[in-house]
């Protein structure tokens, strides 16, 4: 993308509005959810109403991931066809991108290259003392690595980072870049994806992982390179939750460091090799 327009507040907002409505189209779900509750155990005579204000909140907090889940599957469609519309408005301005080569090979590297950043960024941040300045993110953490597995897979694994790619990289991302270098506008676009996930230690480890989406999005002009990177770290990262194998990388200093080293060496190889393709 040669020719850049100006950076103006309008184009600002078109680039972040989308990540509003994704916002607000997560708290409609947990609304709709929370009035569905209400009327079903009204109609059942369950309780007071001081017992089914809490009975909701009980119940609301038990199904985090399903509402999530739920807001997911509706926001798809949405941010697909502005994405789609996007992507249509540019050709029909002329702009002539130099896609790579969809190959299995170069989505083999991006899927392996998303997995081990993710095992690394987590390392990195584990030695920080963020969680000790996050209230919220004992609370995120359990609701993400509990309750039913199938339900985290889809919502974690799937539909999140799909709808997640789809607006901070497919739209949020791109329309900065119409404005922006790229540097610029792939860090503006990570610390947005940094503080969209609400506490310091997921929004740090956001910011480091978006950089590296952003790339792969101005690099391959298709949205489903990403998509994939970022199926992959959370994919891993759930498995390594579940499997308790993080537990044992973390259980010793040997593990830890290779831990460390085996990814990042690994994260750089594949990036290396996405990048020689690119030539």
């Amino acid at each position: 993308m040669e020719r850049r327009r100006r950076v103006t507040l309008g184009g600002i907002w078109g680039g972040v509005y989308p990540v509003l409505a994704y916002t607000c189209i997560q708290t409609a779900a947990g609304g709709i959810y929370a009035v569905v509750l209400a009327v079903s155990t009204l109609l059942l005579d369950t309780g007071h109403p001081d017992d089914v204000e809490q009975y909701i909140l009980d119940r609301a907090a038990e199904h985090t991931m399903t509402i999530l889940l739920l807001s997911m599957v509706l926001a798809i469609p949405l941010f697909a066809w502005l994405y789609f519309r996007d992507v249509q408005k540019k050709k029909r301005a002329g702009w002539n991108e130099d896609w790579f080569p969809l190959t299995e090979g170069m989505l083999l590297w991006t899927i392996i290259s998303g997995a081990a950043l993710a095992l690394f960024c987590n390392g990195l941040i584990s030695l920080l003392p963020l969680a000790q300045w996050s209230d919220s993110y004992e609370e995120v953490s359990e609701t993400l690595y509990s309750g039913n597995i199938w339900i985290r897979i889809m919502s974690v694994g799937f539909f999140g980072p799909a709808v997640e790619e789809l607006v901070m990289r497919g739209l949020l991302y791109q329309r900065f870049r119409s404005m922006m270098r790229v540097g610029t506008a792939m860090f503006w676009s990570a610390l947005v994806f940094g503080i969209f996930h609400g506490n310091l230690v997921q929004g740090v480890y956001a910011f480091l992982v978006g950089l590296f989406f952003a790339w792969l999005m101005e690099h391959s002009q298709r949205i489903l390179v990403p998509i994939a990177g970022h199926m992959a770290a959370n994919l891993f990262v759930l498995f390594l939750e579940d499997s308790s194998l993080l537990d044992m990388f973390y259980g010793s200093i040997m593990g830890f460091v290779g831990m460390i080293v085996l990814s990042g060496t690994v994260f750089i190889c594949s990036f290396l090799a996405i990048k020689n393709k690119l030539s």
